[in-house]
């Protein structure tokens, strides 16, 4: 099969433009170095234009794809000849994008993620939304088939397909692989983002990327007006009436001054892309499959398998938690690194009151929050010491400027810093912890984002114990819970920071002992019974 003949349009003007311009920048410059004749730009531009339609078509013309029983052929390439079988039996998520352009269109991306990728696996770029729901379904459909029978029996031979299904894996009681609701089309409804929590989500999330709205206002045709206001806002304070001429001391206090309509403009940006990202949320149970659509202008559906879900997470920040709101995000072991580095690909529930968050994680994997266990008190006084030494490290850097740098004489300014260190090393001790339940390891850490993993023992794939030269002589250490997950929640696995040496090796090996006991129970569900 080959994709919409759109595509073929979109590629070949899409090549044809873009080799189109470079011919005309080429016979430009050989008429301005060289001397050649103007004409030569009329010529060559066009010439590559045609050139670069042609082969856009012919990649349209060599993408061809086939969904057979147990894989999913691609065939791609017009110089390189590329040909892929992908077993279905790896497919974790199947994921549909609707862009601004393509809803008009009734046209859709699939991208198709596989267990352990560096990244998406295969993007059919772009089919009808009829085909992108016939390959996400047949995709999901013939994946299970594929993978029940072994789960049933001997365990598969890539690490994630011989797992024996569970209670877990189904928490509203329906059945395995091969019972007869299995073909049904219309999830059943978990969640929905009312228009209270949309509201509270965009105030209480930040989007790094919205940082290009303050940047975009300086250099837009406003860009004047933007300086002009920031200037005359510094003035009073230090600041200089202009640009030209400018001491360095009245160039910090002018990015001192700068720093809170900076902040306030991105906000409002976050919030404006956090509502256009999250508007009509519903997240949806399928199957042993959850899955979702949100999206105001372009649309984006997908599905996470429950299957392979290997840690939940209850995400807060600040304002949220203070409202009593949190999210709810799992890790899986299909989504690449840089599918998984997109906004919103593993986040089951966006915000929700708190109470549903822990109701809906204990409905998907039978797993609850129980009372945590603290840091030892000399954790707290190591984060109070590594938070002295970084304002006294940046008071020497400022002390260096002011030395090297004439007009500079603000080296002081780390050091109103000071009063926050305790209270930062206060609530990050107090926002970490940790606890073993009866089937699964809770961590907690963060307080700009505090998020609580919550780990099966049967997910566990390694377990180690790490200290730094620092925390030794402190008789500290982490324990590192690690899984098989390819894409990480935060930028560490579910670590539990800085507990006694002794109740680190300890709690490293009760997760040993518990992650081998519910392997064994495992092992002994998939043992057939044998009749007499």
């Amino acid at each position: 099969m080959r994709l919409h003949p759109l595509t073929a349009v979109v590629r070949a003007v899409r090549y044809g433009f873009n080799a189109g311009a470079v011919g005309f920048f080429l016979g430009g410059m050989a008429a301005g170095t060289v001397g050649t004749d103007v004409g030569l730009v009329f010529v060559l531009g066009p010439l590559l234009a045609l050139l670069g339609a042609a082969y856009g078509l012919a990649t349209y013309l060599r993408f061809t794809y086939e969904l057979t029983d147990d894989t999913l052929d691609v065939a791609s390439g017009v110089v390189g000849r590329q040909e892929r079988e992908i077993p279905l039996r790896r497919v974790q998520n199947v994921d549909v994008v609707q862009g601004l352009f393509k809803r008009p269109f009734g046209l859709a991306v699939v991208r198709v993620e596989t267990a352990g990728g560096g990244s998406t696996e295969a993007v059919f770029d772009f089919v009808s939304e009829t085909e992108a729901e016939r390959l996400r379904t047949e995709v999901r459909r013939r994946a299970r088939d594929t993978v029940a029978p072994t789960a049933n029996g001997a365990a598969g031979t890539d690490g994630d397909v011989g797992e024996p299904p569970d209670e877990r894996d189904y928490p509203d009681g329906t059945a395995a692989a091969g019972d007869d609701t299995f073909h049904e089309t219309v999830p059943t409804h978990l969640f929905e983002l009312t228009t209270r929590e949309l509201a509270v989500l965009a105030a209480s999330s930040f989007r790094p990327g919205a940082l290009a709205a303050p940047l975009f206002l300086v250099f837009s045709p406003v860009g004047p007006l933007v300086r002009s206001l920031a200037l005359s806002l510094a003035a009073p304070v230090g600041g200089p009436r202009s640009l030209a001429g400018a001491s360095p001391d009245a160039l910090v206090v002018l990015a001192l001054v700068s720093l809170v309509p900076t902040v306030v403009v991105a906000w409002l940006a976050s919030a404006a892309l956090t509502v256009v990202g999250y508007y009509g949320f519903r997240l949806g149970r399928l199957d042993d499959d959850l899955v979702y659509e949100r999206g105001l202008f372009s649309r984006y559906s997908g599905s996470v398998p429950l299957s392979k879900v290997q840690t939940v997470a209850v995400t807060e920040n600040p304002l949220a938690r203070r409202l009593g709101y949190a999210g709810l995000a799992v890790e899986t072991a299909g989504y690449g690194t840089q599918q998984a580095a997109q906004e919103g690909n593993q986040s089951v529930v966006p915000l929700a009151d708190r109470e549903r968050v822990t109701t809906l994680a204990r409905r998907l994997e039978g797993v609850e929050e129980p009372a945590l266990d603290p840091l030892p008190e000399r954790a707290r006084r190591r984060y109070a010491a590594r938070g002295l030494l970084a304002v006294l490290g940046a008071t020497l850097l400022t002390t260096l400027a002011a030395w090297a740098v004439d007009g500079f004489s603000l080296w002081y300014l780390p050091l109103a810093l000071l009063p926050v260190v305790p209270l930062a090393a206060h609530y990050t001790w107090v926002n970490r912890g940790y606890a073993l339940a009866d089937d699964h390891v809770v961590v907690r850490s963060g307080f700009w984002r505090r998020a609580t993993y919550l780990v099966p023992y049967d997910r566990l794939q390694t377990v180690q114990v790490r200290a730094s030269v620092f925390q030794r002589r402190l008789g500290l250490a982490n324990v590192v819970v690690d899984t098989a997950s390819s894409a990480r929640l935060g930028s560490t696995d579910a670590t539990v920071f800085d507990v006694d040496r002794a109740t680190a090796t300890d709690l490293a090996r009760t997760l040993r002992e518990r992650l081998q006991r519910s392997l064994h129970r495992g092992r002994r569900r998939e043992r057939p019974v044998r009749e007499a």
